[in-house]
């Protein structure tokens, strides 16, 4: 295998000339170098010594920072408590400019600001220009168990409260998982050591159905840790002796149990900004209790992964106004469906799904999940993946309703007219997936009655193109059959079409077009984009809103795939729109 020095000899040339260039005492470490890791010690003056540092090269020098440390002095701010590296370069050497920066580049001109903004004697404003504004939590530093987290809610307990229980929901243990332990859930409940409740996390994700409790403890400082090694003794350290029923469990505990103990603390969570954080212990029982013998435990450390909804909602606040918003989607397939899990995604408060269709598995070429709902209705299987991967978004499916079908009901049953009117009375948008004019006159005019938003989007033969659109009543513009004259008379066009025939799959009851996913997702996603801005509309620091009403997509031209080529429309009253003529 070549070392980076034997690939690019001139940048262990230039790496040398540097430093020398520096002027600071520096060697290579020549054993590290003969096993073929590059490996240099540089000694810089500090404080009337010397800072002792040690660089070590990735193998992909010179794409990538060499990681510096130091042992001989321990920094508050901008070294790995741990691993004792300094942050030269701010989020994981972003700014390394290969072929330009050195070792010695860092050193001349990233080292002194560290130093400067630990010396306590620089400017807020010039710390503020020095530091990247990012904060130093402990719990971005420690050694974790992999695949394991403990899920935590925005609230946490009052600060009086030292301590108190927990009450979790587990996955169960993977087949095939190593003897240690797996700890993969969500705290249900926070209370005092008397049981009295204090916080409350109403979230439900069925794959989490093992109880258990567990303990919390409050610190009064971010904890001190030493090494990567002794970490999770650190922390247990701190536990040890302050939760007598937690002792009093250990001490009866059999050999392989697991107690899950959380600490809180206030730490730097963003930067210069300081809050309560957790991190969790899984203390299993390696050694059970006998006669004398104290029992014998393995500490190990559980990340805590914030999932309340503000933590949730802070990569895209924009979205904050679609948490009181309900959409009712008429049609599943492959744009229905898309739309769904995006505005799941996006956080929306409801959905109300509509389609009695059930999913082939030839059908997840372009639908939004996969073989593992083969055979489920569609709004079944939708309802399942959002109640297990977005538990903020209340599903409502009726899988059993097709629009316009007999027979009707029995009289004292309500008629399938009364239970569509109710549900777009209690929706904020109606969004027609369906395929069909006739599902589409009927739902663009129910909803046009009711003062509802509706917006609809279909595809073509072959995804090769696509529209997306929507009526808003309180604008006072065209409706869906002004939209329907503008594609007879030319004023809109017609997306691209690549004229392929239909086919029937086998088990299908119909035929139904060709195309993939690749294709017909970028006319789901701006539906989902159009509707998020819809119902957004007039709310502060929301999703901002387009200029247009109808957008028409072409995604081939000439037998050839092409970039989504959009062309945009403002869906004007028109004369010859018996509904909209007076406003035209």
């Amino acid at each position: 295998m070549s070392t980076w020095w034997e690939r690019y000899p001139d940048e262990l040339s230039k790496e040398k000339a540097a430093l020398e260039a520096l002027g600071y005492a520096w060697s290579i470490d020549q054993a590290a170098m003969d096993a073929g890791q590059m490996v240099v010690r540089v000694d810089v003056p500090h404080e009337g010594g010397v800072l002792a540092l040690t660089a070590v090269y990735p193998d992909t020098y010179p794409y990538f920072v060499p990681m510096v440390t130091t042992d001989s002095v321990q920094f508050q701010r901008h070294q790995h408590p741990l691993g004792r590296n300094l942050c030269l370069l701010a989020r994981e050497g972003e700014d390394w400019r290969p072929g330009h920066d050195s070792l010695a580049t860092l050193i001349r001109e990233q080292l002194p600001a560290i130093l400067g903004v630990n010396s306590g004697c620089m400017e807020p404003d010039a710390v503020a220009q020095a530091e990247d504004h990012a904060g130093e939590p402990l719990s971005s530093f420690l050694p974790y168990v992999p695949e394991c987290s403990v899920i935590v809610p925005d609230e946490t307990p009052p600060v009086e409260v030292p301590a108190g229980r927990l009450s979790l929901l587990l996955r169960p243990t993977p087949a095939g998982w190593p003897g240690q332990c797996f700890v993969n859930g969500i705290v249900e409940s926070i209370a005092d050591l008397q049981g009295k409740s204090l916080v409350r996390f109403n979230r439900r994700i069925p794959s989490f159905d093992r109880s258990t409790n567990g303990f919390w403890l409050r610190l009064n400082e971010r904890p001190a840790v030493t090494t990567f090694e002794s970490s999770a003794i650190d922390l247990y350290k701190l536990v040890d002796g302050r939760l007598a029923p937690l002792t009093k469990a250990i001490q009866n505990a059999k050999r392989g149990e697991v107690f899950i103990v959380g600490l809180l603390y206030p730490d730097e969570v963003s930067w210069r900004n300081n809050a309560d954080d957790w991190v969790f212990l899984a203390i299993q029982v390696v050694r059970e209790t006998k006669r004398s013998r104290p029992a014998e435990i393995l500490p190990q450390i559980v990340r805590a992964n914030w999932g309340g909804e503000k933590a949730w909602l802070r990569r895209a606040p924009f979205l904050a106004p679609l948490r009181t918003k309900t959409a009712l989607v008429v049609g599943l397939g492959s744009l229905g469906s898309t739309v769904v899990m995006q505005l799941a995604r996006a956080g929306i408060r409801g959905l109300c799904l509509l389609d009695d269709d059930n999913l082939h598995v030839g059908n997840t070429v372009r639908w939004a999940l996969g073989w593992q709902y083969a055979g489920f209705q569609k709004g079944t299987a939708l309802a399942s993946d959002i109640a297990a991967n977005y538990p903020y978004t209340i599903v409502q499916s009726f899988s059993h309703l097709r629009i316009g079908a007999l027979p009707n009901p029995p009289a004292d049953q309500p008629s399938q007219y009364e239970i569509l009117e109710r549900l777009i009375i209690e929706s904020d948008i109606v969004i027609d997936a369906a395929a069909s004019y006739r599902v589409s006159h009927f739902l663009a005019d129910l909803a046009r009655e009711h003062g509802k938003p509706y917006l609809w989007l279909t595809t073509t033969h072959g995804a090769a193109g696509g529209v997306v659109g929507r009526v808003q009543p309180s604008k006072n513009r065209g409706c869906w059959h002004c939209f329907q004259r503008g594609l007879a008379d030319g004023s809109i066009h017609l997306p691209a079409d690549a004229g392929t025939d239909e086919v029937q799959p086998g088990g299908c009851s119909q035929p139904t077009f060709i195309g993939a996913g690749i294709d017909s997702d970028v006319i789901a996603n701006q539906a989902a984009r159009l509707a998020a801005a819809t119902l957004c509309s007039g709310e502060d620091a929301g999703y901002p809103d387009f200029a247009w009403d109808v957008a028409v997509a072409d995604l081939q031209r000439d037998g050839l795939s092409i970039a989504p080529e959009w062309t945009t429309h403002v869906l004007a009253a028109r004369q010859d729109c018996p509904d909209c003529s007076g406003q035209a």
